[in-house]
């Protein structure tokens, strides 16, 4: 056989097997089409009930334009298709909404909760599917602001001093945290050594930080220096430092935030009158009672989140110089086997005067600063406390989502509208919150925080601070001068309880006596400003800061 020959055997042979395979893969294509159509009419198909609505191939066409005549697409217990369009595509009126809410729960009486859920029945068989599938999607999308407080930001220390130091200021920053937790619940984050600053948009205190870390480097270096001293020159060094105390832009930041509450109340209280709980049906402030639901436990788990159960607060300024103290006021020591801290917590019941002369100058300083002692660990009930905080918190949350998801008649635009302004106020509330502490550091220290191991640790730092001349501290009610105690008073009365920084340092003339020449006779005489005794004209015995004796008769 020639090679032609066998080219042409071998092309032939080729041929036929390609053919034979496309056969086979057209007689497989053709069987695997006939099992899939046969598969397809074993599914259930969903037919169209509606008069008018062609039904030729139900899995493609739904409808053809003749649906969109009113009289020939009416569907039971609905409005037409034409109607429910317009609904969903019409302009959105809040106070037909609000109005329509409000006639749902408008009866009165033992059977209120009966009518309103009947009301709430009728209302929903009148919305159209489109309205429907509108308010189940809004439902779902509003039970997503219980979640909020994770979006508002981290805890931070910067905001447990605002708090400390500014009561009213951390209170209104709770009610915007939308239940999320501000400060810290380890210890390691309120490290002494580092500074109370803040820098963030507003880095305004880096060179304070760098010298108070000069200042404890140069009291490392002195090895002979207790903790409880090297703190009480610390005390006193900012003591010294006159600058700053103007925090009057706080209140700028405290006005933001009752703004920014304000704006939440108002964008729940509309969200909460056209929306309807099934379950909770007559209850019109529904949205309301979460939310302060959510603040009181946000508050609560603030201050238990704290890891220091026990913590002393000092408030410090500066005391005149030419100051004398009687010598019969009682001394803030340890006596009777009990320290210091249990002196000043049993009290000392006494009414002491000072001394202030009308020829001598003095200064009287407008602005203080906090020391705040704590020591570390938490006691049982404080950890049962937190335990139950944190349940509770569970609870709310588990709550609210519950009472978002099952809202009806929750339109898609008051439920972006609440969204967005909560959200927001809660974002600007954190942002306020940290611009608060970067005015109180911005020229000076407001706090001086230390953490001690043990109570007698504690003890001896306030030791150490009481013995600092020139200062007046205000702790556990008491005005104590130069180590003395000169006056008891309420805590729950004074305005520094409340407002902290803002409120003016004790005013020691209120507890003075101003001595002045005598024109008719040369001698010196008394006036006192507070009549504390009906023997001011007898003689008393005063010792001024530097320890020595003076007298009036």
């Amino acid at each position: 056989m020639s090679t032609s020959e066998q080219l042409t055997s071998k092309t032939s042979f080729g041929s036929i097997i390609c053919s034979d395979a496309l056969y086979r893969i057209r007689r497989f294509n053709k069987g695997a089409q006939n099992l899939t159509v046969f598969a397809y009419s074993l599914l259930p198909v969903a037919a169209a009930q509606a008069a008018g609505i062609q039904n030729s191939n139900p899995n493609t066409v739904l409808f053809t334009p003749t649906a969109l005549d009113p009289e020939s697409t009416r569907v039971p217990d609905s409005g037409s298709i034409q109607d429910d369009i317009d609904r969903a595509t019409g302009w959105f009126f809040m106070g037909a909404w609000n109005e329509r809410g409000n006639l749902i729960r408008q009866a009165s009486g033992p059977n209120s909760t009966a009518y309103c859920l009947g009301n709430l029945s009728v209302a929903l068989h009148q919305l159209g599917t489109l309205n429907g599938a509108e308010y189940n999607g809004a439902a779902g999308a509003l039970s997503l602001l219980p979640t909020a407080g994770a979006l508002v930001g981290s805890p931070t220390k910067e905001l447990w001093v605002v708090y400390k130091l500014m009561p009213l200021a951390g209170i209104l920053s709770m009610f915007l945290s939308l239940g999320g937790t501000m400060v810290p619940t380890q210890a390691g984050a309120y490290d002494p050594k580092v500074s109370f600053t803040y820098g963030g948009m507003i880095a305004t205190t880096s060179l304070i930080a760098e010298k108070r870390r000069q200042e404890e480097l140069e009291d490392a270096r002195t090895s002979l220096i207790s903790p409880a001293e090297m703190f009480a020159r610390r005390v006193q060094r900012r003591a010294e430092d006159d600058r700053g105390g103007i925090y009057r832009n706080v209140w700028i930041g405290i006005a933001i935030q009752a703004v920014l509450i304000a704006t939440i109340l108002i964008a729940l209280w509309f969200g909460q009158m056209g929306g309807v709980i099934t379950w909770w049906c007559d209850v019109y402030a529904w949205m309301w009672f979460w939310y302060f639901l959510v603040v009181i436990v946000s508050i609560v788990e603030n201050f238990v989140g704290v890891p220091f159960t026990n913590n002393w607060t000092l408030r410090i300024s500066k005391v005149p110089h030419t100051i004398q103290i009687s010598r019969d006021a009682p001394k803030v020591q340890a006596r009777d086997g009990k320290d210091v801290l249990d002196a000043i917590k049993s009290g000392f019941n006494a009414t002491s005067l000072v001394k202030l002369s009308r020829q001598e100058p003095y200064t009287k300083r407008n602005s203080c600063f906090y020391v705040v002692i704590s020591q570390e660990g938490v006691s049982a009930a404080h950890a049962t406390f937190r335990v139950l905080s944190k349940a509770s918190n569970v609870a709310v949350f588990a709550f609210g989502t519950a009472l978002f998801a099952s809202a009806t008649l929750m339109s898609v635009s008051v439920v972006l509208m609440i969204l967005s302004l909560v959200l927001s106020a809660g974002v600007w509330g954190r942002v306020t919150a940290m611009w608060i502490a970067s005015q109180m550091n911005k020229v000076s220290d407001p706090v001086l925080h230390t953490v001690v191991r043990e109570r007698l640790d504690a003890a001896g730092h306030m030791e150490e601070i009481l013995k600092i001349p020139g200062l007046i501290v205000e702790t556990g009610g008491h005005i104590i001068i130069n180590g003395y105690s000169i006056k008891r008073r309420n805590p729950w009365f004074s305005t520094a309880t409340y407002i902290g920084l803002l409120a003016a340092p004790y005013d020691i003339t209120k507890s003075a006596i101003f001595t002045q020449p005598d024109s008719t006779m040369g001698e010196s005489r008394s006036d006192a400003l507070m009549v504390k005794s009906p023997r001011l004209r007898q003689g008393y015995e005063f010792m001024d800061s530097s320890g020595s004796d003076n007298h009036i008769v």
